[in-house]
């Protein structure tokens, strides 16, 4: 960790120079110079954009500058009410890659994560949160009531228009809003592999991820404007699902023949198993501190003053939670409404010979579904060994309506969040149950239905088999990228400046599963892959 002299405080003049190092505290990066100002789409289309930033084969570098006061108000808000998605404001966000650059200043900065959330510096008040029952972490326990100013990675959010007028606008390279920070396991790579995966596939709805290392300047309110700076090692930034990626996969910007036509429909994170009752689980989501003079609303406000201006919170939290079009909930509702009961009104067909409930089920998933893209999703998301999904854990997926004006009429499934993937799953075991019982026996209409007609059946057991024997899925490609990242990586895993004595901690490139022991990422032998595919075909080849 460095401290240096700021020679022109961006907050003032946002020319931005370099940091002239005056003291250390601890052995950490030499403080860089910042790029000036830019915000430069580089004559790039969206998707050129994207890819540019998103692009898997070499790491980028973040860094954000941050006022003392700010960030300790940031760990204050978490002891306060640790799920609140309160931003606080950073002086600037800088975001370089390849010989390119975009900086933003006065952006919003949060942090994000639901049980794995945690407070990037000092005391850490865990045992509020509801996660006793995490006893495989027991160090996470012992930290949060240790007093340290130690540095842990967190997961964060940054937000380009937080501080912006309601007419404002502020995109990165014209086309995102914000970025979302996350933490890494040990082996650097499962979400960013599995978002890969789905898009080397075809399945363009999924979402963008890379690898970039992080650093924080934190300017210390001192009289000589004095920078720390934080070397918080490698994370994964991903393209939060959200209306600008809505944009991006319209039939304007997406050529696949399938996109969606309309970027203004409904959007809702899903939480739910999308049974009868789940429509009263939707809504708009409102999860914040207040302060004195805030007008509050909503059904869960918790009164709580702290001496500091923080009088109280609201925990609005829904398992359906509308992220577009939020001033049109009733309409938005309504429409999820109809979906939903249509979708539990199905009949149950008594056998593959039940032809006028197998013919009313197919009518449903025809009229909202394109069934060999969905169906291809999930066979993706069950190669992955992901159960933290719709259909083992009821989480962890977007529901997308192209209605409207102009729409396809068509409800497309995102699939979203792949932490808990490649042998380290919910569900111990993963990949080796029965692919067609992913559920384990939970009420799950939207996969419970399909597999009723037989058509569907055998469709997802072929590309079950296809998508775990493709080119995409053989240990040459796969083994080579986790070597690769971890190459890439390795460099800058190891920071001094952080707290590396809890679990979580990410600081060595290591071919890491807790689940499936014996199975490899990386070595040949008994690799994840082969053993996967082996797998499909016992389920599903007689």
């Amino acid at each position: 960790m460095k401290k240096h002299l700021l020679i022109a405080a961006c907050a003032v003049s946002f020319m931005l120079a370099a940091f002239v190092s005056c003291s250390s505290s601890k052995a950490g990066s030499q403080a860089e110079p910042l790029p000036e100002p830019s915000n430069l789409d580089y004559g790039l289309s969206r998707t050129e954009n994207l890819d540019f930033i998103f692009n898997t084969a070499s790491l980028g570098k973040t860094t954000i500058v941050i006022k003392r006061s700010e960030w300790n108000r940031l760990c204050d808000d978490y002891r306060y009410f640790y799920k609140n998605e309160n931003c606080v404001h950073a002086e600037c966000y800088v975001y370089e890659k390849d010989g390119r650059a975009w900086t933003l200043q006065n952006v919003g900065f949060r942090l994000r994560g639901n049980t794995s959330r945690i407070c990037p510096q000092g005391i850490d008040n865990g045992r509020e949160q509801g996660q006793k029952s995490y006893s495989w972490n027991p160090d996470y326990f012992r930290n949060a009531e240790k007093p340290n100013d130690d540095y842990r990675q967190s997961h964060f959010k940054v937000d380009f228009e937080e501080f912006l007028g309601d007419d404002d606008e502020q995109k990165m390279a014209g086309c995102l809003k914000g970025i979302a920070l996350k933490r890494m396991d040990n082996s650097c790579t499962r979400e960013i592999f599995c978002y890969d995966l789905f898009r080397k596939n075809g399945i363009w709805t999924a979402p963008r991820a890379s690898h970039t290392r992080l650093l924080l300047n934190i300017i210390e309110d001192l009289e000589d404007n004095s920078v720390t700076t934080v070397n918080f090692g490698v994370y994964e930034m991903f393209e939060e699902v959200n209306k600008q990626s809505l944009k991006e996969r319209d039939s304007e910007n997406n050529a696949a023949a399938n996109a969606w036509k309309n970027n203004k429909g409904n959007l809702w994170k899903g939480h739910s198993d999308l049974t009868a009752g789940s429509i009263a689980e939707a809504g708009v989501e409102d999860i914040r501190i207040f302060y004195e003079g805030d007008t509050v609303e909503g059904n869960n406000v918790v009164y709580k003053e702290d001496g500091n201006g923080r009088i109280g919170y609201v925990f609005d939290s829904y398992r359906l939670d509308l992220k577009t079009n939020k001033d049109k909930l009733d309409s938005a509702k309504k429409e999820l409404n109809g979906f939903i009961t249509d979708l539990n009104n199905l009949p149950d067909a008594a056998d593959e010979n039940d032809t006028a409930a197998i013919e009313q089920i197919k009518a449903f998933y025809e009229k909202w579904f394109d069934m060999d893209f969905f169906l291809k999703t999930y066979a993706i998301n069950i190669l992955c060994g992901m159960d933290d999904d719709y259909w083992g854990n009821k989480n962890n997926y977007y529901l997308y309506f192209d209605t409207g004006k102009n729409g396809s009429g068509k409800v497309y499934f995102i699939p979203f969040d792949y932490d808990n993937s490649l042998g380290n799953s919910i569900f111990e075991g993963g990949f080796e149950h029965n692919p067609l019982e992913w559920g384990r026996g939970e009420d799950r209409p939207l996969m419970d239905k399909l597999l009723q007609v037989p058509e569907y059946k055998q469709k997802f057991k072929d590309y079950l088999l296809e998508v775990s024997s493709n080119e995409y899925w053989s240990y040459e490609r796969c083994s080579k990228l986790f070597y690769d990242w971890g190459a890439m990586c390795g460099p800058y895993l190891f920071s001094p400046d952080l707290d590396c004595t809890y679990v979580g901690v990410n600081h060595f490139f290591t071919d890491y599963i807790w689940c499936n022991y014996g199975y490899s990422l990386t070595k040949q032998y008994n690799n994840l892959y082969d053993a996967t595919r082996q797998s499909f075909e016992r389920w599903l080849v007689k």
